[in-house]
Parts: C-alpha cells; structure tokens; sequence
C-alpha cells in the first residue's frame, strides 16, 4: 500500500520495490540510505543526516531502503516497519523504499539490490559498517560496497556511533537493555522514548476489583522486555495520558503468560478495541509475588504515585 505525506513542498513516501518503475521515477539518481532501520535509533539518525549533507550539494532525493526484518530472523522489531517508515519520512525527509521478502526467498534480497543499482543508478550509498542482509543475514556491508563500485556509485560505510555510557548504539544493544529493564538506556540509545503499538483487549478485570483498573495491550510483537513495572505514556487518538504499566506474568495469580497491563492515571474511559501506543519513560521495579493481596495494593499506590512523580519531572 503506498503511503505519502507532504513536506517540504514535495511529495514524501513509502513504496514497494514493484512500484518504483511506475510510480518512482522521481528517484533516479538520488542519494540512498540502505538499513533495516530497526527502530530507527541515533545510528540510523547519524546515516540519514550523512546522506542530506551530500544532497544539499545537487538537490536529488534522499532514499531510504528499508529492509523489513529477515523472516528467518527471530528477533522480534524494535518498532514496526510502518513506524518506522513514518519516522524516516518525518525525522529524515527522505522517500523510503520498502522491500520485504517471502519466509523462504531472502536469497531474493540480493538480486533486488542488484536491481535496484542498476535500474535507478543512485549518485551515492551511505551503510553502516554492521548492516547485513541476504540468507541468514550473512552478506556484510563491504559486499553492498563493492556491489556499488561495479556500477561507480560512490560509497560511505560509517562505522558503529557509541554512547559512553551506554555502549555501542545498535539494535543488539538496544534490545539487551530492553530486556534488563534499562529503558533509561535503551531510550538514550534509540533517540527517544521506546513505544509499542496494540489494540486493548479483554482481560480478567482484576485491576479493576482491586481499584487499579488497566487497559490490556497487545503488543503486535513478542516483547523482549524485563518482566517489571514501568512509568509510561499512552497514546490514545489525540489524547496523551499518564500511566504507569505492568509487564509480566503475574505471579500474585499465577496467569502464566506475559501480559502488559497499563493503568491510565485520573481516566475513567473505555478504551475496549482502540489501538493505543505505550511510550516506556522509566523502570519503576521489578515485579514482584507479595505475601497477599493487601500488600499489592499498597505497593501500587506506591507504584502509582512514583510514576506521577516521575512523568511530572
């Protein structure tokens, strides 16, 4: 589906590799960014700014090439390839080319960067020095480089950006924070806040029985984050409301598998089928079995209360 925003006086948007002899003949000639662009963090941000600094000089587009997820890859996505392409419209300005692959053709992804070289002949690539892509990801990005200088395209592998405190900024970094509950870091690495999307969904009501009423969220994706409490931002339509999220299994009542429940500060709504997106502002704790049901209650109005504090601040 093709999807187009205005900016800058132009036409932005997002198109299937199918269409770019028919509908992205605008694109010859223009500057490429070639990632997965998982999560579009500060690594990315850095490659798109390189690419708008070498078309200042002669006015072409900035391309971004996005390479949806591997299939054979397991990891799960720091955001969803249509997030993403919204934030490469609307962070880097550039036209994003969308090229996604059957569970048993990634062997295609060579033959359609090949393609593409040839077909739309950019003016430069810019890739970051750990890009991979082809079967089981096994093609670096000094193979991508040389594959351009068979067709003289000017190349510029830029090598991994670091944060001194948080290591190297990179999805595998990204996602290992993530899963220690370091959002703090995660955050810091990404460029801003980490979110999930997903609609509510019914759930056993106990939050409500026990006064702490939550919106069920299911994210699109298996999240790899550490089992904890965390002070969030829900994205609700136009409204923007304070919460404070559970993610775990439970383990006052034993339901098993993980769950993330978001109770929505001052609301008293129904929120039943809206899509809501959950932006992670800080780690709270780690979730916890209490000797009774009392004694939960009076740490969620503990939990409560620090998420207050700590969205105020």
């Amino acid at each position: 589906m093709l999807q187009t925003l205005t900016m800058d006086g132009r036409e932005a948007g997002t198109w299937r590799f199918s269409e770019l002899s028919t509908k992205g003949r605008h694109l010859l000639g223009g500057h490429l960014v070639v990632s997965s662009f998982d999560g579009f963090h500060r690594g990315h941000q850095a490659l798109m700014h390189h690419a708008k600094q070498v078309s200042a000089a002669d006015g072409s587009p900035v391309v971004a090439l996005l390479f949806d997820a591997a299939s054979d890859d397991a990891r799960t996505p720091l955001a969803q390839s249509e997030e993403v392409a919204r934030r490469l419209r609307l962070q880097g300005g550039a036209d994003v080319v969308a090229l996604g692959f059957a569970s048993n053709a990634s062997w295609l992804e060579c033959q359609a960067l090949c393609e593409l070289l040839r077909e739309f002949a950019p003016k430069s690539i810019t890739v970051g020095a750990n890009f991979r892509f082809g079967p089981k990801s096994s093609i670096g990005s000094q193979v991508l480089a040389s594959m351009a200088r068979s067709y003289a395209i000017s190349t510029t592998v830029m090598e991994t950006v670091a944060c001194e405190e948080c290591g190297p900024i990179t999805a595998a970094n990204i996602r290992q924070h993530l899963a220690a509950g370091d959002i703090r870091a995660a955050n810091r690495l990404l460029g801003r806040n980490w979110t999930i999307e997903g609609p509510v969904v019914h759930g056993y009501k106990r939050g409500r029985e026990l006064g702490f009423p939550t919106a069920n969220v299911q994210p699109v994706h298996r999240l790899d984050l550490a089992h904890a409490i965390y002070a969030v931002r829900v994205y609700a339509g136009e409204r923007v409301l304070d919460g404070v999220a559970c993610y775990g299994t439970r383990p006052q009542f034993d339901d098993g598998a993980p769950a993330l429940e978001v109770h929505i500060l001052d609301f008293a709504g129904d929120l039943y089928g809206q899509r809501l997106r959950v932006e992670f502002v800080a780690h709270q704790r780690p979730e916890l079995k209490f000797s009774g049901v009392d004694d939960l209650v009076r740490q969620m109005e503990i939990d409560r209360a620090e998420a207050r504090e700590l969205l105020a601040a």
